[in-house]
C-alpha cells in the first residue's frame, strides 16, 4: 500500500504537461488494481480547493466524487493522527503535510508519492516523486 499526497490528484486533474501525465498514470494503475493506493479524506479538501481555482468549483466537486468512488482507499483522520502530527510539526513540516505524515505512520504506511520535497524531512517515510514511483514499479 502506498500513500498518495493530494498533489498527485491535483496534477492529474489540472496539469496538461508531463507531471499531469505521470499522475494520471499512477491513478490509472491504482484503478486497474495493479497497486493499492490510499490517502486521507483531508486530501479531498485540498483537491477541491486547488481544482476549483484552476477549472471550476462544480468540476472540482465532480472530480472529488469520482475519486471517492474509485479504487483509491480513503482513511479517516483521528485524534491519534492529529496528536502525532503536532509532534511532526515541531520538526518544521507544515500542518497539512504533518497530518498526512502522521496518518501514514499511524496506519503502517511508510511510502508516499508526492511532488513535495518537504516530506523528505521525515526519515520514517520513503518518498517518491511520481516519476520515481513509475520508474520503480
Amino acid at each position: 500500500m502506498i500513500y498518495l499526497d493530494s498533489n498527485v490528484f491535483i496534477y492529474a486533474r489540472v496539469d496538461k504537461g508531463e507531471i499531469g501525465d505521470l499522475c494520471r498514470k499512477i491513478i490509472q494503475t491504482i484503478e486497474g488494481g495493479k497497486i493499492a493506493g490510499i490517502t486521507s479524506f483531508l486530501a479531498i479538501d485540498e483537491i477541491v480547493w486547488a481544482v476549483k481555482k484552476e477549472i471550476s468549483y462544480k468540476e472540482s466537486i465532480i472530480y472529488a466524487r469520482r475519486l471517492i468512488n474509485s479504487e483509491i482507499n480513503f482513511t479517516d483522520i483521528n485524534i491519534e493522527d492529529i496528536m502525532k502530527s503536532l509532534d511532526i510539526m515541531e520538526t518544521g513540516l507544515q500542518p497539512r503535510d504533518a497530518i498526512h505524515t502522521a496518518t501514514c505512520l499511524n496506519h503502517g504506511i511508510f511510502s508516499i508519492i508526492t511532488d513535495d520535497p518537504d516530506f523528505k524531512k521525515v526519515k520514517e517515510l520513503e518518498v517518491f516523486t511520481p516519476m520515481e514511483f513509475l520508474e520503480k514499479k
